[in-house]
């Protein structure tokens, strides 16, 4: 008799952005049927929650994904918080079961489920699924970002002040400290040029909103990797960019994201560079 094959030798991408959107789905329904009713809240800082039906949401996605995919890591955003990671696995799910805890343990209709696949130390698939509004944000590496299975991409812009002066922007802030502060030296000089600035309290839903168009930019100083990964690949592959902080690779961010369409970019990032740049010599001048 001819051995069992891995799961996951016969999962491809496509096979697999299916079983994330199928899988994103039923978490949805789960979410949104809770919203209102969010179980306990643990608090791990200031801002910074842990609400009991994110951990029964996040234990339905991954009871899915190890039946389908047992051989496959899984690194999910609530813990428990010593359990072995397995950040150097082939493929690694990366989940956030709830992205914008606090809108959603507050009630407000703003938040999304995060699925992405990441494969060989590639991000190759991303879902994110708005359950509020039937909203699901679909990419595969090489193929177009879907919105409820229609295509979606960056809106253009041109070059020049004015256009962003008209600009929509979003934005997430860091919870407290030297992080908070620097957010809101960039947040206030954005506000001052561009056309409306808004906190979303999702990652997630902030850059997908980029790659449908509906906003120009978004930016924060402290996302985690579950936050923006499968919205990351979205924007990829609806012609947006995404860059940590200083302009260098996401995918080794310290927590710093700017995504945008290639224009917005530019003046997105020309503003958390210069406070930084502004911190840095501060910084010195106090020695």
């Amino acid at each position: 008799m001819a051995a069992t094959l891995p799961s996951h030798v016969l999962m491809d991408d496509k096979t697999a952005r299916e079983l994330a959107t199928r899988t994103a789905f039923r978490a949805g329904r789960l979410a949104r049927a809770k919203l209102g009713s969010p179980g306990y809240l643990k608090w791990r800082g200031r801002r910074d929650v842990i609400v009991g039906s994110a951990v029964e949401i996040q234990d339905l996605i991954v009871d899915i994904l190890k039946q389908e995919c047992p051989d496959d890591g899984i690194v999910a955003e609530e813990g428990p918080e010593d359990e072995p990671l397995a950040v150097d696995a082939e493929r690694l799910w990366i989940i956030d079961p709830i992205c914008g805890s606090l809108n959603f343990a507050q009630g407000l209709p703003l938040f999304a489920v995060s699925i992405a696949l990441r494969v060989n130390g590639q991000l190759r698939v991303g879902v994110v699924y708005d359950p509020m509004r039937d909203e699901m944000y679909s990419a595969q590496l090489g193929e177009p970002a879907t919105l409820n299975n229609a295509q979606i991409v960056v809106r253009p812009t041109a070059f020049g002040p004015e256009f962003w002066e008209q600009a929509w922007v979003g934005t997430d802030l860091p919870h407290d400290g030297d992080a908070l502060r620097q957010a809101l030296r960039v947040f206030d000089l954005t506000a001052q040029e561009v056309n409306h600035q808004v906190v979303l309290g999702s990652p997630a839903l902030g850059i997908c909103y980029v790659a449908a168009g509906r906003l120009q930019a978004y930016w924060t100083l402290a996302a985690n990797p579950w936050d923006v990964a499968a919205a990351g690949v979205i924007l990829r592959e609806a012609g947006g960019q995404i860059t940590d902080g200083e302009g260098g690779s996401w995918l080794h961010s310290d927590g710093s994201y700017v995504a945008a369409d290639a224009v917005s970019h530019q003046w997105a990032l020309k503003i958390i560079k210069t406070v930084k740049q502004q911190e840095r010599e501060a910084a010195k001048l106090a020695r």
